[in-house]
């Protein structure tokens, strides 16, 4: 039987219209800077990243400095500092077995993010800047206990991309500032 003139089929329909309907909920979100280097994918929190700088950035050799630094760039009348993350995170480069510095003119001498945390501002060296992106807090997973060792004080969490099917591994930066400043001292 139908009520008022409703068919079972216009019931049904309408019944899946009322699943189908996105329910729009305030989810907390976070902001991610994705980004290769050594044909892996990272990300920093949107937060910590102020600016991004293109490849073209003239990068000044400081002699006596740790593999980790690779020079000091002026921007806008300010030095800054510019880190390869190669040898705090034991990457290697594209076609090299060797961490440490990019060499000139390699792949590696793409961009640089400024970033800024706990009163510490510096350039980070990026291969590539893959997206930056809103997602929400629910989909970082904790890092796997199958991580690397040496990746474990460095990454906060997991999360991996439905488009691409690939894990983005998101850094504490931190982390990376507190072992960058240990290895100058």
């Amino acid at each position: 039987m139908s009520h008022a003139g409703t068919s079972l089929d216009q019931a049904l329909n309408n019944r899946r219209r009322q699943q189908e309907e996105v329910v729009n909920v305030d989810e907390p979100m976070t902001q991610l800077v994705v980004f290769s280097l050594a044909g892996q994918r990272f990300a920093l929190p949107g937060e910590n990243v102020t600016e991004i700088l293109g490849g073209d950035q003239s990068v000044y050799l400081v002699p006596g400095m740790p593999a980790s630094v690779e020079g000091v760039i002026n921007l806008r009348g300010e030095i800054e500092s510019v880190i390869t993350l190669y040898s705090l995170l034991q990457l290697t480069f594209p076609d090299t077995d060797l961490p440490g510095p990019a060499p000139p003119g390699s792949v590696a001498a793409g961009m640089i993010l400024m970033a800024q945390t706990e009163g510490m501002r510096s350039g980070l060296r990026i291969e590539q800047l893959e997206d930056v992106c809103d997602v929400p807090k629910s989909v970082l997973k904790p890092p796997p206990a199958a991580l690397p060792s040496h990746l474990r004080p460095y990454v906060t969490g997991l999360w991996e991309q439905e488009q691409t099917q690939q894990a983005v591994a998101v850094l504490n930066l931190n982390a990376l500032f507190r072992d960058y400043r240990q290895g100058l001292g």
